[in-house]
């Protein structure tokens, strides 16, 4: 098959093969997944939860965060993800999930207490 123009699909997206875990949210499951191989568009999954074919997912791997994506198959326990963005940093996804920043906490006013169980109802 050449690349020229008149092909009916464009050329993929380079796939890496890795071993990453990702943490996929679909509406009504949450599982931890292995990764198996990644690119810019999308990603094959172990898929232990039974990710349910053309249903949106929530990806969560590396430093990347809720990524959105659909499940475009699933068969014989993984998914194939095509992620709803034009391209996400691979690079960003393989790396490890301790090393993004904490988000800043707010400490004064009423956002301090927001959260809080002992913070009454009618505030």
């Amino acid at each position: 098959m050449s690349d020229s123009s008149s092909d009916r699909f464009p050329p993929r997206p380079r796939r890496d093969s890795v071993i990453l875990h990702a943490r996929v949210e679909a509406v009504d499951r949450v599982a931890e997944c292995r990764v198996r191989n990644l690119s810019e568009s999308g990603a094959c999954i172990d898929d232990p939860a039974g990710l349910p074919s053309d249903g949106r997912v929530l990806v969560t791997m590396g430093t990347l965060h809720h990524v959105e994506g659909r499940v475009r198959w699933a068969q014989d326990g993984r998914a194939g993800l095509h992620f709803a963005a034009s391209h996400i940093d691979v690079a960003a996804a393989r790396r490890p999930r301790g090393t993004v920043a904490p988000a800043p906490q707010n400490r004064a006013g009423w956002l301090a207490n927001l959260h809080s169980p002992y913070r009454r109802g009618d505030d």
